[in-house]
C-alpha cells in the first residue's frame, strides 16, 4: 500500500478505536466502579452503601454523579487506544501481502487462514 494509503488507514483505525472506546465507556466505567469498591474507604467504612449489581451501579451513579460521570477517564482512554488500533489497522494490508492470495469464492478456507493469520500478525505487531 501506499504511505497516503497507510495514512488513511491510520487514521480510521485510530477513529474507530477512539469512537468504540466512547461509545462503551459506560460499561468500562461500572465495571471499574464494582472492581474498586472495597479499595473505597467510605465503602470499607459503611458510610455509603455497597454497589449491589451492575443495574444498581448505573441507577445511583446516573443520579449521584450525573450521566456525565460514565465518561470520567475516557478522553485518557482513547488517547491509549488510538495507537493501537491505527497502527492494527495500517499495518494489516501490508501484513497481508506477504501471505499468498486466495479466491474467496473458490478457496474459502485458505483465503479465511490467510485474513485470520494476517489479523493475527498485525494485532500483535501493534501491542
Amino acid at each position: 500500500p501506499s504511505a497516503e494509503q497507510m495514512a488513511k488507514d491510520f487514521l480510521a483505525g485510530g477513529t474507530s478505536g477512539a469512537v468504540s472506546k466512547t461509545i462503551t465507556a459506560p460499561i468500562e466505567r461500572v465495571k471499574l466502579i464494582i472492581q474498586t469498591q472495597d479499595a473505597n474507604p467510605k465503602i470499607v467504612s459503611g458510610e455509603v452503601p455497597r454497589y449491589t449489581s451492575i443495574g444498581n451501579v448505573f441507577s445511583r451513579v446516573s443520579k449521584e454523579q450525573g450521566m456525565k460521570a460514565f465518561w470520567r477517564g475516557n478522553f485518557t482512554n482513547c488517547v491509549r487506544y488510538f495507537p493501537t488500533q491505527a497502527l492494527n489497522l495500517a499495518s494489516k494490508d501490508s501484513i497481508n501481502g506477504m501471505f499468498p492470495r486466495y479466491s474467496p469464492k473458490t478457496d474459502f478456507w485458505k483465503f479465511f487462514g490467510v485474513n485470520l493469520a494476517s489479523g493475527g500478525a498485525a494485532g500483535a505487531f501493534s501491542l
